[in-house]
């Protein structure tokens, strides 16, 4: 199966700046909307760091790209065949409250909300006892 490599950026809770960022190689890109949970070595599975996929940015190079292209010199079939390619792809995402969220996570998501910050719960019901 072919990956693709994908760096997850992670909001600051409420803000649009980026807190942290991870590189990975997935089956596919995820789509906005999409759910994520990630664990690690400071969050043991089943216990996870949720979030929403908000937007995702594709940054792209091809090597024929002129620098000011008009319309007018666009001619349908006239352009190169060599093909561009992806040179990043960030996955944008909004720190959120899932059914296997750690109690770190869960707890700073929380008090967020507390202070009057919108955080976002998947919809799904959490099926596990407390951490």
């Amino acid at each position: 199966m072919k990956m693709v490599r994908v760096i997850v950026v992670v909001r600051e809770i409420g803000k649009s700046t980026p807190d942290f960022s991870l590189q990975f190689d997935l089956p596919e890109v995820p789509r906005i909307g999409s759910y994520i949970s990630i664990s690690g070595t400071d969050t043991p599975a089943p216990w996870s760091e949720d979030m929403v996929v908000r937007a995702v940015w594709w940054r792209l190079h091809h090597p024929v790209m002129a620098p000011k292209v008009t319309p007018e010199k666009i001619q349908p079939g006239s352009g190169s065949t060599l093909a561009g390619s992806p040179t990043e792809i960030l996955v944008e995402c909004e720190p959120a409250i899932g059914p296997n969220a750690s109690d770190r996570w869960r707890d700073m998501l929380e008090a967020a909300e507390r202070r009057g910050i919108k955080v976002e719960r998947f919809d799904v019901e959490r099926y596990q006892l407390a951490q």
